[in-house]
């Protein structure tokens, strides 16, 4: 690498591991959400889907930070406690209730969590293009977590239409818009 790239290299190392710490700092967010969840609906179905996408979520976490290892990268205490923070700020929305879990709080946590998986997918996308790189980040590995968030995100989904039909009137959830009625 010669004098030139050397800059450009370093800077684009630093940028990669501020974007590593932010994203492990939404994962502590996201566990937080998911396990509250799934705690709050303990013994229904929701709460038996929370549970598999929590353990996703666990292990996508993990495996995040098995790349920053790799790639040098530590976590930052700061961001993941104003992860954790941010969460705890989230559990002050109004859900119609003063003190107890609503069942409009289900629609709005799903939809949190919904965004939170996305946002993990992206990542994946994102290490993927840096990858050629840096040759620790497996393009494979990162394959298989991105079709691991494209199957959480779609099981969390179906779960929303779910909860939004019982919180909001219909008995039985609508097809979404772009799929036509069978």
């Amino acid at each position: 690498m010669n004098q030139q790239e050397r800059p450009q290299r370093d800077e684009s190392d630093r940028l990669l591991a501020v974007y590593l710490r932010d994203h492990f700092a939404g994962s502590t967010a996201g566990l937080a959400l998911v396990r509250r969840c799934r705690r709050n609906n303990a013994g229904n179905e929701l709460g038996e889907v929370l549970t598999g996408v929590e353990n996703d979520i666990d292990e996508d976490r993990r495996a995040l930070q098995e790349i920053m290892a790799r790639l040098g990268v530590t976590p930052s205490t700061l961001k993941s406690a104003v992860g954790s923070i941010a969460e705890l700020v989230g559990r002050l929305k109004s859900n119609g209730r003063l003190f107890r879990y609503s069942p409009s709080s289900a629609v709005v946590e799903l939809e949190g969590l919904a965004a939170g998986i996305l946002t993990k997918r992206n990542l994946w996308r994102s290490l993927r293009a840096a990858s050629p790189a840096h040759a620790t980040l497996s393009t494979a590995d990162l394959d298989a977590l991105e079709e691991r968030a494209t199957a959480q995100l779609d099981r969390v989904l179906a779960a929303h239409e779910r909860a939004a039909a019982r919180a909001f009137g219909s008995l039985e959830p609508q097809p979404p818009a772009s799929e036509p009625p069978t």
